[in-house]
Formats: C-alpha cells, structure tokens, sequence
C-alpha cells in the first residue's frame, strides 16, 4: 500500500511518520495543502492536517474554513483511497469555529467518499500542549472557569496505535476514548490560578467504540 499522510509533522502527524511508510505533506514543509502538488496511486490517506486549536478559531474563523476545503481536495483528489480522518471530541454539538470546521469535514467524507474511517479523538497526551503536559511541567498552573469539566484523555503514542489498526477497521465513524478526569483532578497538589472560562464547551467525555483498540498508557 502507498500511504499519505497529510500533517505529517503536526503533533501526532510526527508520531504517526515514524511508525508506518509513507508519504508526507505538511505546511511546516511550506506546503499549501490547498494548492501543493498532491502525490499520485495512494491507497490510504491519514487525514491529520488542520488548524486545531479551539481558542485561535475565535480570532481568525476564515482560517478555519480551510479545515473544510482542505478536505474536500482530498476527498476529490483520492476517491478510490481509504481515508482514516482525525476528528475532535469539540464536533459534539460544536460550539467553537474550530468544532464546526472539524464536524464539517467530517460530514463531507461522509457524504462525497465510499471509503472512509472516522476517528473522533478526545484531547490527546504526550504532545506537549494539552493541558496534562503543561500541569506536569510546572508547580503553578492556570485553570480556566472552575476546573470542574470532565474530558477524556489518551496519550498519543496509543492514539497512533489506533489509527494504524484503523486501515482494517470497516467503513464508519469510531470514538476513541480514554481516562476522565476533571481539570481540577489533573491539578491535584498544584498551586492553582484561576482565570474566567473559555468560550468552548466545558466537557469533552466521549467512550471507546472501536472493535479492537484501547488505551494501555496511563494518565
């Protein structure tokens, strides 16, 4: 099989590259994936490459967008491909330009592509900016609102595993959920700051319904 994947050297794109063969495209290369020459005869595309940060989304919603036209070019680019999509917990009921960009890409696999895997990540550990490893790092910590929202977490290297046991998975949409805890569980023993809430949604718990995958990296 030839595989691409776009975002290859995004956060868990650089995890991903490391473990299977493949063929790679990512704006860190300077590679605009809406005009960059797309490689031919793929089999499986993973679909990582996207703005994916909640509270950006609210200042520049425009560059969100490109979430969505991103891809539609590769839904149209590689319609006899396999595309293994990584969504969000935040395309439950969205309610952030991120969220709905995310939902929106998603929805538009569903509805213009044959072949298809969905993979609805929760927040994801070990990648330097989720909350789990910025708490871990420092004595003083910053919670926003009142620490009391619920979100499910899974380390990347596991988040990998399930995305390569993705390609035999049958066409449909997985949640891939992991350990729940509130903010303020993570916080546990910290000196805590306490700051207004955010604008996205407070909780983010979803379960596990993949066939034959599960966390083994514990919070």
């Amino acid at each position: 099989m030839k595989v691409l994947i776009t975002g290859h050297k995004g956060q868990i794109g650089s995890v991903l590259a490391q473990k299977i063969k493949h063929v790679g495209i990512d704006l860190i290369d300077g590679q605009n994936l809406l005009t960059c020459n797309l490689p031919k005869n793929i089999d499986i595309v993973f679909h990582l490459a996207a703005q994916s940060s909640v509270e950006p989304s609210w200042h520049d919603p425009l560059h969100d967008l490109d979430n969505i036209r991103i891809t539609a070019r590769i839904v149209k680019e590689y319609p006899k491909a396999k595309i293994i999509y990584t969504s969000s917990c935040a395309t439950i009921n969205p309610v952030s330009p991120y969220g709905f960009s995310k939902w929106a890409s998603g929805e538009y696999i569903k509805k213009f592509h044959d072949n298809y895997v969905i993979c609805v990540l929760p927040n994801v550990f070990g990648v330097r900016k989720s909350v789990v490893d910025i708490f871990s790092k420092t004595d003083t910590v910053t919670i926003y609102g009142d620490g009391k929202n619920i979100r499910s977490y899974v380390h990347v290297n596991d988040i990998v595993d399930g995305l390569i046991k993705a390609i035999d998975w049958k066409k449909g949409e997985y949640f891939m959920g992991g350990t729940n805890k509130t903010v303020l569980q993570l916080a546990k023993g910290k000196n805590i700051k306490y700051k207004p809430a955010r604008r996205e949604a407070k909780s983010g718990v979803i379960p596990n319904t993949t066939p034959n995958w599960k966390p083994t990296i514990t919070l």
